[in-house]
């Protein structure tokens, strides 16, 4: 034992030390160079299976990058990713976008044809499921927002568990939208924040109308979906809508600008490379956008964790038939961890938020822009609502459908088709397959349908950018997958027929009152966000996200009384004539 202790020091000498921090280090690049190559050769030859499968696919992009592929001209187009899909599938049922030739992620398929969405989000729906939360760079901090709700957990073949989580969530989620509860609660929520926001108004004074929507739609939901009073329509922080509107935009511009350094960061060597490597967070750590993102989603999981406390402390929980109320019942039977079903609610919170607010706020903003460049457009609607729900009455499920309103719900699928609130959506595909048309899709490989897309194209709707109700009348509920603003198939939007209903009450009860027109050198500037959900921005460079519009009183209220003046004015003479007449006549008679 002495004799190994007196070893020690020349063992543990300098230049030993260096001499195997040096072989260490030699060792370690060796393992890199080889992980490396062997990462290279692998993701490539994942890449080329995928892209032999899709030979026979068309590729309409003009610009490629010979080795990233659509890499470079996507991150050029950030800022109007809609028009690149647009032009990049122009005129094809199906087209192929690829990425680097060693990014077997970047494979996508964009597919045009009705029968082929029908396909792949209903006939052959479990072939087909969301992307991989841990599998996809932009998809990870899409999860870090969302979690693993009812938008973002995997169905079908491609799921774990065989899309049994997926069938819960939607089983709890589907009570809420019951008859009884559009007519015993949802209604009165809706009418009594629209009425908010109504009242809200003044006459002449700019106000920006997205911010309005999103206080409305937020402050609806909260009552709605968590049983909590909010409102911020009023003037009251609402911390949760603030937060996740800033977090929504960081995470798509964080992810998106990224692309290039994570496709090669993630085939370095442990601990540096993968997705959740040192790399990739030592990018994230440096990134002032992500580090607002995780600073706003901290604020999302702080309030989340505040509501679903509040909901557990509630002595009438049994009682409450809001959305996580619901699920707070479901979860407590099957998740005794309080911390794993808080994670559970929390992730259902922050789903139904972009699901139930972020969508139908999207479709009130581009709705009402439209009414405020379309003075016509905005006259006839008008008319119908002072023909069918004069001021003063309240919009019911009834009086609002297509048959007695049909302009008013003209109105809204113009607005779905030319600014779907979700303009884009993607699937995985997890088995081999063939489209109808023919075309084969890879394991692996992404395929996604782009509603904005579908909805400009001329070839299904003469001038597309023209706005035309009468194109809706008379009205015929499109087929979801040739209309698929709301998706089709299993996964269809279990809120839809709230969203409509939701959206046709704010309208009327505006227009009841008011006139909208927009604010003076705004025209230009309007744009869209390219985020999940289709937000309006005033600024070519996406860094304003205003709807200034003017709200002008209507005074058809002023102008019956000055008609009933009128007419009293007029007929003075002959009731005086006919006055004195009746005076001599009695006076005759006695």
């Amino acid at each position: 034992m002495s004799g190994v202790l007196s070893t020690l020091p020349g063992i543990l000498s300098a230049t030993n030390v260096k001499n195997w921090i040096r072989d260490a280090l030699g060792l370690y690049i060796k393992f890199g160079i080889c992980h490396f190559v062997v990462q290279l050769s692998y993701s490539s030859f994942k890449r080329w299976r995928i892209a032999s499968g899709l030979k026979d696919v068309p590729d309409n992009h003009s610009n490629k990058h010979w080795l990233l592929g659509i890499i470079p001209g996507f991150i050029k187009n950030r800022k109007r990713l809609h028009h690149y899909r647009a032009e990049s599938s122009a005129g094809l049922p199906v087209s192929k976008s690829m990425g680097p030739l060693w990014d077997p992620r970047t494979c996508l398929v964009c597919v045009r044809d009705p029968a082929g969405i029908k396909h792949f989000l209903k006939d052959a729906f479990d072939k087909y499921t969301k992307i991989d939360q841990g599998a996809d760079w932009i998809w990870l901090h899409i999860c870090t927002l969302l979690g693993n709700g009812i938008f973002t957990v995997q169905h079908g073949i491609g799921a774990k568990d065989g899309g049994q989580e997926w069938l819960r969530q939607r089983k709890i989620a589907s009570n809420i939208f019951s008859r009884s509860n559009f007519n015993e609660n949802m209604h009165g929520v809706f009418v009594a924040k629209a009425k908010s926001l109504r009242d809200a108004l003044q006459s002449g004074s700019k106000v920006d109308m997205q911010m309005h929507f999103f206080n409305f739609t937020m402050d609806s939901i909260m009552k709605i979906f968590f049983g909590e009073e909010s409102n911020s329509i009023c003037g009251e922080m609402n911390k949760y809508g603030q937060a996740f509107d800033v977090a929504h935009r960081d995470f798509f511009e964080y992810g998106v600008t990224s692309l290039g350094f994570i496709t090669v960061a993630q085939l370095l060597p442990f601990p540096f490379g993968g997705l959740k490597g040192l790399c990739a967070r030592l990018h994230m750590r440096m990134s002032p956008v992500y580090q607002e993102f995780i600073t706003n989603v901290r604020t999302l999981d702080t309030e989340s964790a505040r509501i679903i406390a509040g909901c557990r402390a509630d002595p009438r929980l049994g009682e409450r038939l809001d959305l996580l109320a619901l699920f707070m019942k479901q979860v407590s039977e099957t998740e005794p961890n309080t911390r794993k079903a808080d994670r559970y609610l929390r992730d259902a919170i922050m789903n139904f938020i972009i699901a139930g607010r972020d969508t139908t706020a999207c479709t009130l903003t581009w709705l009402f822009y439209i009414l405020s460049t379309h003075p016509e457009i905005q006259k006839r609607v008008q008319e119908e609502v002072d023909q069918k729900l004069p001021n003063g009455t309240v919009p019911t499920l009834k009086l609002v459908k297509d048959s007695n309103m049909p302009l008013l719900n003209a109105l809204i699928y113009e607005t779905l088709r030319l600014y779907p609130s979700v303009p884009f959506d993607i699937k995985e595909c997890c088995q081999d397959d063939v489209l109808p048309d023919g075309s084969h899709i890879p394991r692996g490989c992404k395929v996604f349908f782009a509603p904005w897309a579908m909805g400009r194209d001329p070839t299904v709707w003469p001038e597309p950018e023209t706005v035309d109700l009468d194109r809706w009348i008379p009205f015929k509920q499109p087929l979801p997958h040739e209309f698929p603003v709301f998706q089709a198939g299993p996964r269809i939007c279990l809120g839809m027929d709230m969203a409509i209903f939701e959206t046709k009450v704010c309208i009327a009860m505006l227009l009841q009152e008011w006139s909208f027109n927009l604010a003076e050198g705004e025209a230009d500037s309007i744009h869209y966000s390219p985020m999940l959900t289709m937000s309006l921005c005033n600024s070519k460079e996406q860094d304003s996200h205003n709807l200034w519009l003017i709200p002008e009183k209507r005074i058809f209220e002023v102008a019956a009384e000055n008609e009933a003046e009128e007419i009293a004015h007029s007929i003075a003479p002959a009731i005086s004539t006919a006055s004195s007449f009746w005076s001599r006549l009695m006076g005759d008679q006695s």
